[in-house]
């Protein structure tokens, strides 16, 4: 695999951010999941201010983007880190760490002490990632269906 970037888009870029998490919602819950339809009415507008207020990061590849992460600040000291996904065939080669360290790295820039993100529970590749970056599951704290990892920033 050619080496890919990690880049952290800005509002100017929403087109590109529109169609890859259009892309991701898709090929993860289909055209038929409520956050996909929700998302898929967005306006230039709507993608910009998603863009503003969440860091999200991409792995470009041949300069396409193929995966994707974000993150934002929920207070001074904590941020919360969701929506790691990447297309299938760029799978497998340490992009997805890749992804969630920058923004686990933009979090530490900010200040933030502590990062959080739920994951589905059968998902063993993204709790293979997290665990390596330090991630810990946090007992008994998610919704039903779901587990809740921490991470204390150093």
């Amino acid at each position: 695999m050619p080496a890919a970037r990690i880049t952290r888009l800005t509002e100017s870029d929403w087109e590109q951010f529109a169609e890859l998490r259009l892309r991701a919602l898709t090929e993860t819950f289909g055209t038929t999941d409520t956050q996909y339809l929700i998302e898929a009415r967005f306006t230039a507008p709507d993608w910009r201010r998603r863009l503003r207020d969440h860091a999200q990061f991409v792995a470009m590849l041949d300069g396409r983007p193929v995966g994707m992460v974000a993150a934002y600040q929920e207070s001074a000291q904590a941020a919360y880190v969701y929506s790691l996904w990447l297309e299938p065939a760029a799978r497998g080669h340490g992009l997805a760490r890749r992804l969630v360290a920058a923004a686990v790295d933009w979090a530490r820039r900010r200040g933030a002490r502590t990062a959080t993100l739920r994951m589905a529970p059968d998902n063993s590749a993204a709790r293979t990632v997290y665990e390596s970056l330090g991630f810990t599951e946090v007992p008994n704290c998610g919704a039903t269906g779901e587990v809740v990892m921490r991470l204390t920033i150093p």
